[in-house]
């Protein structure tokens, strides 16, 4: 079982990193013939980019909001095109709350100290990330090394960590 403290020298970006090895191997895992390769790159433009700008795109594809609408013309979608909607929808058909659950750690993660600093080590973003590697367990599913994101060291950027191609640790897009 993970611990908080795992994460203390880890970046929030690391950390984010981290988040993200864990959707991929859930998807990988419960829903393995799907292709999570539009997805992964999605979840992975976080770690090269702003948070903020990355997450007002990524949170109209979370499924509580993606299905908060009948179609996308009833939607105010204000980041995603009709094409993306109806490509994340089918995607998503059929897909446990539990997915959910773990897209929404990396808003979540995003929000947790969004604009301001982190206090001590972060606690409040490691207890997000157990909370995800919590669902993997449940589901008897390995948690990703955390060696995978520990070159992102809490000691850069003021805990944020430098930016950095998350698609090379990427256990879909490197397959």
């Amino acid at each position: 079982m993970m611990e908080a403290k795992s994460f203390n020298e880890i970046s929030m970006n690391g950390r984010m990193a981290y988040l993200i090895l864990c959707v991929e191997r859930y998807v990988k895992t419960k829903y393995p013939d799907k292709d999570w390769s539009v997805l992964s790159q999605w979840m992975w433009d976080s770690t090269s980019e702003y948070w903020d700008e990355w997450d007002s795109k990524f949170m109209e594809i979370i499924p509580e909001f993606l299905f908060e609408f009948d179609s996308y013309e009833e939607s105010d979608f204000e980041c995603i095109s009709e094409d993306e909607y109806n490509y994340f929808s089918s995607l998503y058909d059929g897909l446990s709350d539990e997915f959910n659950s773990l897209l929404l750690k990396l808003h979540e993660l995003q929000q947790v100290y969004c604009y301001e600093s982190i206090p001590g080590n972060g606690m409040d973003a490691s207890k997000i990330a157990i909370e995800a590697c919590s669902i993997l367990e449940n589901n008897n599913i390995a948690l990703p090394e955390l060696e995978k994101v520990a070159f992102s060291r809490f000691s850069e950027k003021k805990g944020w960590g430098n930016n950095f191609d998350g698609t090379r640790i990427s256990l879909i897009l490197n397959q």
